[in-house]
């Protein structure tokens, strides 16, 4: 088969995040979603993607992960591997949705948005690894944000448990006190004047605990909050607060 401009588009997107859906795909690239479907199949019939189907309990045909076929790693020397269908997978879907969603929303408002997945920051070996990055960059000021989406299962505070959300928040302040960000700015090939974390809780009863926590170690506002269900208005609306600035309803780009 022949190669198209599109189909490496394709290819690229699906090696950054390690896997995509079609829905996801057709999204990022704005595809009408049949026409994706078609190419889709097209590559995995010609050896440049696989699939693995997403488990369901609902009726009717269950959605595939599309991830790199031996073709597609010839082809951009990268490597593959096949996604195990488990908690971090659902949880790595969601945060490439909201990647996704921040840069169709840059797009639209004339921002320029770079994407770092959260498996390509893992290889760094850095101690905090965040569920994903991305910088956006308007009339030559770039900007880090790196997220944190907090599916509502870890331990928030607790005195004999160090991997709780509080000693998290405390490990991003140090951070952003050294300005310890070497390898954000190797990845963007940019200088960075620190970044903002953008906590998102699930729901807004745990984001009033974590604000309380941010209140406590956060003196600079660095750390901006909101919720799942604020995130459907998109990315770039004014959903977030600061509480350690004591703003509310702000955008990112707003500044």
């Amino acid at each position: 088969m022949q190669v198209t401009k599109r189909d490496i588009k394709i290819l690229k997107a699906v090696h950054d995040f390690g896997f995509l859906t079609c829905l996801q795909i057709a999204t990022l690239l704005e595809m009408h979603l049949k026409i994706c479907q078609r190419r889709l199949r097209v590559l995995v019939s010609s050896g440049y993607l696989k699939t693995v189907s997403i488990p369901t309990v609902t009726a009717g045909r269950s959605p595939n992960l599309f991830y790199l076929g031996r073709q597609a790693e010839a082809l951009l020397d990268a490597r593959s591997a096949c996604p195990r269908l488990e908690r971090k997978t659902s949880h790595a879907m969601k945060n490439a949705d909201i990647m996704i969603d921040a840069a169709l929303s840059c797009r639209e408002q004339g921002v320029e948005c770079t994407m770092l997945p959260e498996h390509m920051i893992r290889v760094s070996g850095l101690d905090v690894i965040p569920d994903g990055a991305f910088m956006l960059t308007r009339r030559d000021k770039n900007a880090l944000f790196l997220i944190e989406n907090c599916a509502g299962t870890e331990i928030i505070r607790s005195p004999t448990f160090n991997q709780d959300i509080e000693t998290k928040i405390i490990r991003y302040t140090e951070i952003f006190e050294k300005n310890d960000v070497g390898f954000y700015e190797d990845y963007f090939d940019t200088d960075l004047r620190r970044f903002r974390l953008l906590y998102i809780t699930n729901n807004s009863r745990r984001l009033e605990t974590i604000s309380r926590i941010v209140l406590e170690h956060d003196i600079h506002g660095f750390v901006w909050l909101t919720t799942i269900g604020e995130l459907k208005r998109g990315v770039l609306e004014k959903i977030w607060c600061r509480p350690a600035v004591e703003e509310f309803n702000v955008s990112i780009i707003g500044e």
